[in-house]
Order: structure tokens, then C-alpha cells, then sequence
């Protein structure tokens, strides 16, 4: 029985970073990072300072793992999204229904990578990840886009460009949402998507 303590202690324990790292993510993306107390994230937890030490060094450590947690996991649910489409028009119709979608999700994380980007540039792990989760976006669509253009599906017009504009059209998207209440963001994908089709469209005839 001695041997399997410490297996128990560290699922237990994995649980207890994991919901640290999920209060700490809500409260990151109500609020800048400055504002944002050790005790703050203990109320919201319901834990003590003790127990937040335990598994974090420090409010930096924890924004950090907060941060490369929330992007593993969005690039994860992207690639499982190549998985499930064999046809480039697909894809990208999936790829905004899935910004929809997780809509909650990706406005905290839009959030939370600008704050990083105006406030913690001075971590180098928080700017890494936040670097790996664009190039992975972009990789993604680029590459989708690229293999339209060889289908004869697109225009020849250039697959990292048209990344680069359907990727910071979407952020904008999502900073729309947090600084106007009124904000559709429904409306806005399907403009979007309007002016994308008649970017890649091939005429006919």
C-alpha cells in the first residue's frame, strides 16, 4: 500500500494545479495581470495561499502555466479539426464554426495574450507559447489554403498572406466582443467570411 501513496498524492494533486490553473485563467481574462492577488485566485478557489505555493512557484509561474495551458489545449481541439476534413472549403467553413463555437474559451485567451503581450514581455515562456499558438494557426490554414490553390478550389493568391489576414480578422473579431457589448460576433464571422470567399473563389466560366 506504501507504493501506491504517492500515485494517489499526485493525481490529487494534479486535480488541485488544474483548478488553480482554470480560476486563475477566468480571473486573467476579467482583469489585467497587475491587479489580479494571490489572494484573489484563494478566494475564488477556495483554497489557501499554502496550497497555491505548493504548486506554483509564484503568480508569474502560475499566469505562465495558465497561459500554455489554455493555447495546448486550442491547438490540440485545431489539429483534431484537420482530422475530420478531407475538402479545403470545409475546413475553413469548420475553422469559423469552431471560433463560434468556443467563442468563451478563445475570448478569454485573446484576452489573456494581449495582456501578456502590453504587460509580461519580460516572460520568455509566456511569449514562446503565445508565438507556438500562431504558428500552429497559421501552419493550419496556410497550408489548407495552399492545397486548395493545387485543387483548382482557390484563387493563386498567397497561402501565408491570407493566414496571416483570416487569422488577425478573427482576433479582431474577438477584441470587438470585449470592448462592445452590442457586439455580434455572428454577423462579423459571416462578413468576414463573405469577403474571404470572394478572395478565394474561383470564377466559373
Amino acid at each position: 500500500m506504501a507504493g501506491r501513496k504517492p500515485k494517489r498524492q499526485s493525481t490529487k494533486g494534479q486535480k488541485c494545479a488544474d483548478h488553480l490553473i482554470g480560476v486563475a485563467v477566468d480571473l486573467f481574462a476579467e482583469r489585467d495581470y497587475a491587479s489580479v492577488t494571490i489572494h484573489d485566485i484563494t478566494a475564488r478557489a477556495g483554497v489557501t495561499h499554502s496550497l497555491v505555493y505548493y504548486h506554483f512557484k509564484n503568480k508569474e509561474e502560475l499566469f505562465n502555466k495558465s497561459v500554455i495551458h489554455l493555447i495546448d489545449n486550442n491547438i490540440r481541439r485545431f489539429q483534431r479539426n484537420l482530422e475530420r476534413h478531407d475538402h479545403p472549403v470545409d475546413l475553413l467553413e469548420d475553422w469559423f464554426e469552431y471560433n463560434l463555437k468556443h467563442a468563451d474559451v478563445l475570448k478569454k485567451l485573446v484576452k489573456i495574450m494581449l495582456d501578456c503581450s502590453l504587460s509580461r514581455g519580460d516572460s520568455p515562456s509566456a511569449s514562446r507559447v503565445i508565438k507556438h499558438f500562431y504558428d500552429e494557426e497559421h501552419k493550419i490554414l496556410s497550408r489548407n489554403i495552399a492545397r486548395g490553390i493545387s485543387m483548382n478550389i482557390f484563387k493563386e493568391v498567397d497561402p501565408v498572406t491570407t493566414a496571416s489576414y483570416i487569422s488577425t480578422h478573427i482576433d479582431g473579431i474577438f477584441y470587438g466582443s470585449w470592448t462592445q457589448p452590442d457586439f455580434n460576433m455572428q454577423e462579423a464571422m459571416d462578413h468576414m467570411k463573405t469577403v474571404l470567399w470572394s478572395m478565394l473563389r474561383v470564377e466559373e466560366g
